[in-house]
């Protein structure tokens, strides 16, 4: 692993916190290990994290509640690791913007690979512009994807896209899941966990390269068939963002 991966656990077994944080540390990494919530936000005020291990079930805030928190003031990747196996539970969790749902007892190896590959990925990404709505639209001319004039449609029922000046682009079904669930938040930014999910691959490793390649290979479907950008933007360490003005159509 490329540098030294900073990792947050929190945690409020005694046993399973220790024996987690010493394996880790093992491993190479930096890790802190908190035992409820209630500890978080003076630990993130000391010293900054690249991937927080979090369980569901503390005292207190639980972890779906330290989860939003965490997607809503910073880009640390988050893992959660439980005992609630439920498929809603899980499909909460990866709605909120989890990067994944692991289910005790979890083998510390399993982790590692996760935590190492969660690391690298976001020492690897590129330099995305970061986005922050009402200055998105602005962010987003400057790298050249400024909305076209006039609204997008989209055709829920056939999956036909139609550009500012009515050219049809159809779109496959990876790509109309996708393209549906960014717009219907226009202008916000929507979490990759989200995203995958909208596309039927909740939680699977194999998918997370998959997404960055889907988005590309829409937008380049758009430019040939229609001349226009479409206006879907990277959020660094988030997700993307429709950036530009949209009708959605039976």
């Amino acid at each position: 692993m490329s540098g030294l991966a900073r990792v947050l656990v929190i945690e409020d077994d005694d046993d399973l916190r220790d024996t987690v944080v010493r394996y880790l540390r093992g491993v190479g990494m930096s890790v802190t290990g908190l035992e409820s919530a209630e500890q978080l936000d003076a630990e993130l005020a000391r010293q900054q994290f690249d991937v927080a291990v979090c369980d569901v079930n503390l005292p207190g805030e639980d972890g779906f509640s330290v989860l939003a928190r965490l997607r809503a003031r910073s880009a640390m990747r988050v893992v959660m690791l439980t005992a609630r196996g439920m498929l809603n539970d899980r499909l909460h969790a990866l709605g909120l913007g989890a990067d994944y749902y692991l289910i005790k007892p979890v083998n510390l190896r399993e982790l590692e690979m996760v935590l190492h590959n969660l690391v690298q990925r976001r020492q690897e990404a590129p330099a995305p512009v970061t986005l922050a709505p009402p200055a998105a639209a602005a962010a987003a001319a400057e790298q050249g994807d400024a909305p076209a004039q006039g609204p997008w449609r989209y055709h829920l029922t056939t999956w036909l896209l139609l550009s500012p000046d009515g050219q049809q682009v159809p779109l496959s079904n990876a790509e109309a899941r996708l393209l549906q669930c960014l717009i219907e938040q226009p202008l916000e930014v929507v979490g990759r966990a989200a995203l995958l999910a909208a596309m039927g691959r909740p939680g699977l490793e194999a998918y997370e390269r998959n997404l960055d390649v889907t988005v590309s290979r829409l937008r380049r479907k758009v430019e040939q068939a229609s001349g226009e950008r479409l206006p879907i933007v990277a959020v660094r360490g988030e997700g993307y963002s429709f950036q530009g003005q949209v009708r959605i159509e039976l």
